[in-house]
């Protein structure tokens, strides 16, 4: 067989790529794409191949994508959710804040003091707002 026709097998009936066909032969690209080209079924063939791909491609990145929407589960993204929740239900009410749920809106800026068995307010990191307790006991 001559390797205009074998060039041809292996594209046109065995569905292999220009750089395959290129190591198989022992030849370069350019001239299996030269070959290809003498031939009136290559743009067609072309086409539909290149249509092929792009659906795939297409195909594969949804499937990425929905995969790894799916297998992420964002745990801070959880937690300041369920914290904003919390702050919206006590902020939309019209009374005032308990000691024990302003200690745990802002955990940090409470310390636990084991000796007098109560949380204070961190004046040394912190500026106290005058509505806020300087101690809270337990």
């Amino acid at each position: 067989m001559e390797k205009v026709a074998i060039i041809n097998e292996l594209y046109f009936d065995e569905k292999k790529t220009l750089t395959e066909i290129a190591d198989i032969i022992n030849t370069s690209v350019s001239y299996i794409s030269k070959i290809l080209r003498k031939n009136e079924k290559y743009n067609e063939e072309k086409e539909k191949r290149k249509n092929e791909n792009l659906i795939h491609r297409r195909k594969v990145q949804k499937d990425l994508i929905y995969s790894k929407r799916k297998n992420k589960v964002d745990i801070e993204y959880i937690k300041v959710k369920s914290q904003h929740e919390q702050a919206s239900m006590e902020l939309s009410k019209r009374s005032m804040l308990g000691t024990d749920t302003l200690r745990k809106w802002c955990s940090s800026a409470y310390i636990y003091n084991p000796n007098k068995k109560r949380y204070e307010f961190d004046t040394k990191n912190l500026t106290k707002p005058a509505d806020f307790p300087l101690y809270i006991k337990v």
